[in-house]
């Protein structure tokens, strides 16, 4: 091969390399935005879960700890329920503001609302979190 053919090939080679980097860049693109935003919602909803287990705002007890204590002690009244509901209200609307949310009681309460205003009629791109504090499993839907 001589030299003018060599370089006319390597030139068309180095042309392709930019041209295969695009291919393989589009192919792997995304065009569904569902996946990331059930991603994210998913994990704020474990994210908060995990917050109001850990977080104590100047005593010894979490949030849900708290909230717990208020129902137990209140024996489920609506008086309690509320309380409880207005801990968590306070809580959430602090750290979720420009979310919708819903934060119910399954276990001791049946799916007791406690805070929040999301409906649950349309499931779409909604994410739920559960944990279990005391005698008491609460789940947090967040969309």
């Amino acid at each position: 091969m001589d030299e003018k053919g060599f370089a006319y090939t390597m030139d068309a080679v180095l042309a392709l390399i930019p041209i295969i980097i695009v291919l393989f860049g589009i192919s792997n693109f995304s065009a569904s935005p569902e996946l990331p935003l059930g991603i994210h919602s998913s994990h704020k909803a474990h994210d908060t879960m995990d917050l109001m287990v850990n977080y104590c705002d100047g005593n010894d007890q979490s949030v849900l700890e708290r909230v717990s204590t208020i129902l137990t002690q209140g024996n489920h009244s609506q008086t309690s329920i509320d309380s409880a509901g207005e801990i968590a209200s306070n809580f959430l609307d602090k750290n979720m503001a420009g979310s919708e949310y819903l934060l119910i009681e399954e276990k001791q309460l049946g799916g007791k609302k406690l805070a929040g205003k999301m409906e649950l009629k349309n499931t779409d791109n909604i994410a739920t979190a559960s944990r279990n504090c005391g005698n008491y499993t609460f789940r947090i839907y967040v969309r």
